[in-house]
This record gives structure tokens, sequence and C-alpha cells, in this order.
């Protein structure tokens, strides 16, 4: 007889706390009957794949692929990506097929149990959702991948070959075109609804739309946004509720799905923060001049992997003192400005302070300097910051550090238990997807209005966005840009989508003749403060040492080389 074995404390991804489930329901071992005969006991094979398979669909970190974020010294994901330092001999990820297996398994028992028919769409809609998430993230990364469908055995062929793109794409639209027609309207906190089913098809919908040069993936996208709309029940909050703050996080109106993670398991070390947070004390790890004039309250102890570039900070807009929005140094500020706080950093879109930590600005209990000699900033040149490289210390190495993503009202150390808020889908995304969708099928009007409610309640502006043609796409690419950073990478995947959009989709040759994308190449763009915070020097870095690198056969990562000669009915993706 089967056995299954599953750790059900993983329902704490759901919202709920771990020590109840733990306490009520132990690690153990149980038959398949066992499991599709007990509604609680499915309900949790299905936790655990909503653990294991929603990652698919949100992260943090994927932006760093491209110029608006430096990886830096002390770790950080997508260095060989960023620098185009990978092979066919390199594994994206192609082989998900346990996770695959587990939601077909769903599928495949849920349908024949005893449950309720209510009980029995919740199941199966969770399952087409989740399958969903996983052929999303394969089709964002490598086309048209091997389509499973039924729950395979030992004795199964595992001789598949690939399906087309436009395949897999829509096979993944077919899926969440199941999901929303089961799922209800409203459930528990953390799990999939027929909103979140739409949300996640407006997404998808527009990378297919690109990658197959078909307008009607657009439409798609559109009708979709609109049943979303219809059902109601969300609105745009302020930014920094969804990103500052755990409490506030999980109760955003905006928030369609989330992933959360309790404290009982969960550590400050473990979640994006530790990731984004330099590290300094008033020790070993400061020059003694940075310890005298920007002396800390107390020790930061992070790990700084990824901070945010002058790339991205430009496109920060401002508030000008005849209140039009202007770039930051074609303003009167800028042309009267005494100090480089007056001249960029005042009357910024309130996306800015919610997502980016720049010169002189709380952090915690201390005042973070990112200038010359600045307890936050790296000792290389030409910023000559205060934290010393290789003495133990991890400095910013661009001018900035992220805000979005960081609690600071919790105590800042590694080990600190925290409670931790992912936002997966929300309703400032989807409607910059409708607005996408509309631009590329003629109609601006109607995009114009959609980059406006995020433009106004986001960033704070008082005017709508009215530019036309091609100054209405820089206008939304600029949009897209401040409000999705740092989220499922959402920055990479669409530089990726615009660039298709431009090569006319994945037509013969695009390995060679596709658009370069400019964003992916070359250096990255930081900012350098004087000591005295009077004056400024843009300069520019590679990535670790290398400058960035782009060519237009990595629109999909290859099929690692060992698949292929394992599996000779694989093919590899053109180029690679």
């Amino acid at each position: 007889m089967k056995r299954f074995i599953f750790l059900i404390s993983i329902l704490c991804a759901t919202g709920q706390s771990c020590k109840e489930v733990v306490d009520t329901r132990p690690l153990d071992v149980y038959t398949a009957d066992d499991i599709w005969g007990a509604y609680s006991l499915a309900e949790g094979f299905v936790f655990t794949c909503y653990s294991n398979c929603m990652p698919y669909i949100f992260g943090h970190h994927g932006d760093a692929i491209t110029k608006s974020i430096k990886i830096h010294p002390w770790g950080g994901a997508y260095g060989p990506e960023k620098t185009e330092g990978i092979s066919r001999e390199t594994d994206e990820g192609w082989d998900q097929f346990a996770n695959i297996r587990a939601v077909n398994q769903v599928l495949a028992n849920v349908k024949k149990s005893p449950f309720s028919q209510m009980q029995k769409n919740t199941l199966l809609g969770e399952a087409h959702f989740l399958r969903a998430c996983i052929y999303s993230w394969l089709a964002f990364n490598f086309g048209g991948v091997q389509i499973v469908k039924n729950v395979l055995n030992p004795d199964s062929d595992f001789k598949i070959p690939r399906s087309s793109i436009k395949d897999t794409y829509d096979f993944v639209l077919a899926d969440l075109d199941t999901a929303a027609a089961l799922l209800k309207t409203t459930a528990d906190r953390g799990r999939a609804t027929k909103s979140a089913a739409y949300a996640l098809q407006m997404r998808v919908g527009l990378q297919a739309g690109a990658y197959i040069n078909d307008n009607a993936y657009y439409a798609k996208v559109k009708s979709a946004g609109e049943a979303l709309f219809a059902i109601g029940g969300y609105s745009l909050d302020d930014y920094s509720n969804m990103f500052n703050a755990y409490a506030s996080a999980i109760a955003s109106p905006e928030n369609i799905l989330i992933y959360e993670c309790k404290s009982i398991d969960m550590v400050f070390n473990s979640t994006p923060m530790q990731s984004i947070v330099c590290n300094s004390d008033n020790n070993e790890k400061v020059t003694n001049i940075s310890m005298e004039t920007f002396p800390l309250a107390e020790t930061i102890e992070g790990s700084m992997s990824y901070a945010p570039t002058q790339d991205l900070a430009d496109d920060y807009l401002v508030t000008d003192i005849d209140n039009k929005e202007k770039k930051w140094d074609q303003t009167s500020y800028f042309a009267k400005g005494n100090s480089v706080y007056k001249k960029m950093y005042r009357f910024r879109d309130k996306r800015f302070y919610a997502s980016i930590i720049y010169d002189s600005v709380k952090y915690f209990a201390n005042w973070a300097y990112l200038r010359e000699n600045g307890n936050c900033a790296s000792g290389i040149s030409p910023l000559n910051g205060g934290v010393i490289e290789g003495g133990g210390g991890s400095g910013s190495q661009t001018g900035y550090l992220f805000s979005k993503y960081l609690y600071q009202q919790i105590k800042l150390y590694p080990n600190t238990p925290v409670d931790f808020c992912y936002s997966v889908l929300r309703l400032g995304e989807a409607y910059l997807n409708y607005a996408e969708a509309a631009m590329l099928l003629g109609d601006e009007e109607t995009a114009r209005l959609y980059i406006s409610k995020t433009y106004r309640k986001h960033g704070g502006f008082l005017n709508d966005i009215t530019a036309s043609g091609e100054n209405l796409k820089t206008a939304y690419k600029r949009e897209r840009h401040v409000e999705m950073i740092f989220e499922n990478g959402d920055r990479y995947r669409s530089l990726l989508r615009w660039g298709m959009q431009i090569t006319g989709g994945l037509k013969a040759g695009y390995e060679n003749s596709g658009f370069v994308i400019p964003e992916l190449n070359g250096k990255i763009r930081n900012m350098a403060i004087s000591a005295d915070g009077k004056t400024y020097q843009i300069f520019e870095t590679g990535d670790k040492g290398i400058d960035l690198k782009f060519t237009p056969k990595r629109y999909l990562y290859p099929v690692p080389y060992s698949k292929i000669q394992a599996n000779p009915l694989l093919t590899q993706n053109a180029g690679w």
C-alpha cells in the first residue's frame, strides 16, 4: 500500500499559525486512502503544495538581473545570468516534476473522493491554480516545456517531448480558466480565489502575447481584468502599507493574494530583509572618522546582497514648484538647491520613500549616511564611505539601500523572530497589466486611465498621465519600473516582454536578430555624495567588476544539456 509523508506545519504559508497546526496534526505517515478519504488530510496535502508552488510566482530578487539592482560582494543570486556567464550546461530549474506530480495527485484523487462538491471545487480549483504557478514560471524561463497532466509512476514513459511555447502558455491559461470557474470569490488569507486566478492570468497573458506575437492574448488579459474588476472587493492602498510593516501588509485591501510567514518558525535572516540590510557597527567594521562623525545607535547586522542603483532612483519623479512632475535633474529644486538633499530628494514620488533608503534618513534606530565617511556606505572609491570592505562589514556600493520589504519597527538582528508577508498578486499590478494590454490593442485612453490610478494613488501625484504615442509607452514603462521593482522579477520579465514586442516574438532567427535590451547591457550607475552633503558624482561600475551582458538568445534560458542527453526527444532553445 502506498504511503505519503508530508509536513503539515508548512500550513503557515497560508496564514495559519504553524504552532496551532503542529499541536493538532503532527508529522505522520498516512495511506493514500487516509488522505483522500478525509478532507482535513487532503487539505493538508494541498497546503504543502501551496508551500512548494507559490514561490514560483513571487520573490524579491529576480530584478537583480537588471541595472536597477547591484549585486554586492557578500552574495546575491543571478550574477552569472546578469553577465551572461551561463551556457547550455546551466540548469535554471528545468526539472519541476516533483511539484507537478503533487498537484496532479490532487487533481486525480479529489475527483473520486467522498467530499462535498463545494470541498472538491475548492481543492481542485487550488490545484489547477498551483499547477499554473509552476508552468507559468517554466514558460517564462524556457518557453515550451514538457506538459504532464497525469500522475506519472515508475512504469510511465518519461521520454516526453517539449510542447510548443503556444501550447504551453495555452495550457497555463486553461488551468487558470478552470481555477476561476471552481474557486470562490473569497477564501482564507493566503488561499487562491477567483480573483487570484484572473490576476495571474493577466500576468501570464501579457508575456504570452509578446513571445507568441498574438494580440488574442492581450484581449485575454483585458477580459480577465474585467472579470477581476467586476468581482470587486479590492482597492489601492498606500504603497508603504504593503511593504513596510507586517500588520498593514496582511490587512491591505490591495493584496489579492499573499504569502505569509509566521514568527514561530521565521527569523530576520530568513526573510528578504537580511539580504538588503548593510552590515556596520561602531567597532572594527567602520573607520574612526565614520564612528566620530556618523555614530550608530545600534549595530546593523545585515548581509548586504542587493542595493538599488541610480538607474532605478532616476525614475522616481519629483513634483516641482509648478505642480508638474519632472525628472529630479529638470526641476527648479535641482537648479537652486544648495545641498544634494535639496537638489534631488525632496517632493519625490511617494514610492521613493517607501522603497529606497537614501543619504541622511532614519534607518531602524540609526541615521543612515550614504556619503563619504558615511556609516552605511562602502569604502570603495569614489564612494569613500566609512564601512571597511573586507573588514567584516558591508556597506552600500550604490549610494542607496532598499526600504521596500523592510520592517524597520522590529529589532535588527539575524535571529530575531519575525512575521513577514510577501505580496504575490495585487490590484496595482492588475491595473498596469490591463493598461499595457489596452495600449497594445490601440486603446490609449483606457491605458492612460489605468496607469494614472497607480501614478496618483501610490505616487501621490495630482495630475493624470496625459501622454500619447511613444511618450505614453515611456511613461508607462517608468511607472511600472517604480511600481513593481523588487516584486516577482517583474522588472526583468517586463524588459524581456518589451524586447519581444519590438522583435516580433520568437520568430526564426530571434537569437541573432532580436532586440538587444539596453537596460540589460553595460554598466550600472551609482551615486557618490561628498562628506558635507553638498556635492555629488554619478559614477559607473560593473556588477562584481563585470559589465552586464545580454544577447537575444537569452530571451529564453537553455534547456540543460544533461536533460537533452537523457531524453533525445528534447530540443534546445535557439542560440544555446
